[in-house]
């Protein structure tokens, strides 16, 4: 959806996507730990336990994307320079970075959540947020944002923001409700 608005947006979307990879290496640790934690609790029958090691993992995870989100906000385009310094790329990758903020702020929820499901034994309902995320919310949304909105290539970058926060909303009701503390490990 990015490459027909030719090789300005989709250079900036490669680097945006390399910052975004940078952002997650320090959430994925806390998603894996998360996970583990809350699969070992639930085999030691302490679901309540499994629980508080999911949300306080999310809860760190956003910690750390809401700072990651402070600097990208504010030096976003120093950050980009240091792979690309051409103007255009530059304010492309400065909008398109601001815009991804928002995903990094609900992350925390999104992937935590997803790696305590995971780690439970629960990954039904993984699988069918996934799909519903991607194939009933980001793919339609990117298309009809891209293409029939004025929001041109920025419509792709809220339909990944809108996926995200589907995703987050998703696991943390599913989570809250506790369906997954049934599994037995």
């Amino acid at each position: 959806f990015i490459v027909p608005f030719g090789t300005i947006a989709t250079a900036a979307h490669t680097l945006v996507q390399q910052v975004t990879q940078l952002t997650h290496i320090v959430g994925g640790g806390v998603g894996q730990a998360s996970g583990v934690m809350a699969g070992q609790n639930l085999g030691a029958k302490q679901p309540e336990r499994a629980e508080k090691s999911g949300w306080l993992g999310a809860g760190l995870y956003t910690i750390i994307m809401a700072v990651s989100s402070l600097i990208i906000w504010f030096w976003g385009e120093n950050i980009i320079s240091i792979f690309n310094n051409e103007p255009d790329i530059l304010e492309a990758g400065k909008a398109f970075l601001r815009i991804q903020v928002v995903t990094y702020l609900v992350s925390g929820y999104a992937v935590v959540l997803q790696q305590c499901l995971n780690g439970v034994g629960d990954t039904l309902p993984v699988m069918v947020v996934v799909m519903l995320s991607v194939f009933g919310t980001q793919i339609p949304l990117a298309f009809y944002l891209s293409q029939h909105t004025g929001l041109g290539v920025y419509g792709t970058y809220w339909a990944i923001v809108s996926g995200t926060v589907f995703m987050a909303g998703s696991y943390a009701l599913y989570f809250k409700l506790g369906r997954w503390k049934q599994k037995r490990i």
